[in-house]
């Protein structure tokens, strides 16, 4: 089978949720004997010694310089357009034309657009050559407008622009979703939204996963009362995350765990995090490798209260045998709980609670984490899932085949 994959950001490193999703979806379909032409809009042309490390031999690499930062002048242009920025800003018909420049879309057997804002560019293409066209939705975007919508205080100027978009982003949803050959969605949750918004649609929930055998859990020596997230923080709702735990949950674990510590992961945190650094919290930034640090620690913690879709760092920090305390957003389409080691906790008395109760008993803490890898290895392995969409994609070939 031969797959052109559409990525709306540069893949390599893989380093954050969305990154490593769209990368181990683009290997694991190569170690399928599949060949794969990944295309990504980058802001900057990456070097060869960067990025040739991640291209496997039966695969090719094109990158198409193209700028999708929020400015002000965007947020306005879109806002008195009516348009959803989230699409229009990664959409142009020079766009389409540079992809079509370097690749040749007629030798390709499918189109898999990651992410909703790659859609309309994938759709244009399979329309043009008649190629069936896959779209992996990572979240059901509009429900992160929405959610943010919903946050903000009645008298916020910002309401306005984001109640538009969350309308004008569902609406777009509802017609991709409704286009394309097939979506997957990440969750079983998201699922039914898809089917919410778009009824007829053919809608198929295949999780996001690990690399077991690189996320492979090992001895190794705990720090004592120790906690760590790894995060990222271009993205405000992760930045409101850490602010609401260091806030109402760090200073009053300190009260009854004095050597309490908090590693926070992540590239370019934002200074006010060492403000708090006398109650334990301490920012890291850009690391390497995150599995030496997450190893050291006893619980992993994922406060988030807006997004969508499975959060790829809890699954690793699982992987790694880690118990995990996490919101209902965070851990939303995991499909486990306290048995498998995933604590859920929705405010500052329940995350006090369970981080306690995991601190104070070894047996429990232990025997969660142990739970949680075994978890990883029979629901969220990478390369049974690609798997599973590559038979979504060979039954869709098939039909078609049988209809012409």
């Amino acid at each position: 089978m031969k797959i052109l994959q559409l990525s709306p950001q540069l893949p390599f490193p893989p380093t954050d949720g969305g990154k490593i999703s769209i990368y181990n979806t683009f290997l694991n379909f190569t170690k399928l004997d599949c060949e794969v032409t990944l295309v990504a809009l980058t802001d900057f042309v990456p070097s060869i010694s960067d990025i040739e490390t991640y291209i496997p031999d039966n695969a090719k690499f094109i990158s198409i310089k193209h700028e999708s930062k929020n400015t002000i002048s965007k947020i306005l242009k879109y806002f008195l357009l009516n348009k959803s920025i989230y699409i229009e800003k990664h959409y142009c018909d020079e766009l389409v034309e540079a992809i079509e420049m370097q690749v040749d879309v007629n030798k390709f057997d499918i189109i898999h657009s990651d992410h909703t804002n790659m859609a309309k560019i994938g759709l244009d293409l399979s329309y043009k050559y008649k190629k069936p066209i896959g779209l992996r939705l990572h979240n059901i975007e509009y429900m992160i407008w929405q959610r943010y919508y919903e946050e903000l205080k009645s008298y916020d100027p910002r309401k306005v622009f984001i109640f538009q978009q969350y309308k004008l982003l569902k609406k777009a949803e509802a017609e991709f979703i409704d286009k394309v050959d097939i979506a997957f969605t990440i969750t079983e949750v998201d699922e039914k939204r898809a089917r919410q918004i778009s009824n007829e649609a053919n809608v198929k929930a295949i999780p996001a996963g690990v690399d077991i055998n690189l996320w492979s859990k090992e001895d190794s020596l705990k720090k004592e009362n120790s906690l760590v997230i790894a995060t990222t923080f271009n993205w405000i709702h992760n930045v409101n995350a850490i602010k609401w735990f260091l806030d109402e949950v760090l200073g009053n674990l300190k009260s009854n765990y004095d050597n309490i510590s908090l590693k926070i992961i992540g590239k370019n945190p934002p200074e006010f995090i060492s403000k708090y650094k006398t109650i334990g919290a301490k920012a890291l930034g850009f690391v390497d490798d995150v599995k030496p640090h997450l190893r050291e620690s006893e619980v992993y913690i994922a406060p988030l209260f807006v997004g969508s879709g499975i959060r790829i760092k809890i699954l690793e920090a699982m992987a790694l045998g880690l118990p995990v305390v996490a919101t209902d957003i965070s851990a939303e389409g995991i499909k486990a709980d306290e048995k498998d080691g995933l604590f859920r906790a929705n405010n500052a008395k329940e995350y006090i609670d369970i981080i306690s109760k995991l601190f104070d008993d070894d047996e429990l803490r232990i025997s969660s984490g142990k739970n949680a890898r075994y978890f990883i290895e029979n629901n969220h392995v990478w390369f049974d899932l690609i798997s599973s969409m590559k038979k979504q994609y060979e039954s869709i070939l098939a039909l078609k085949r049988n209809n012409t």
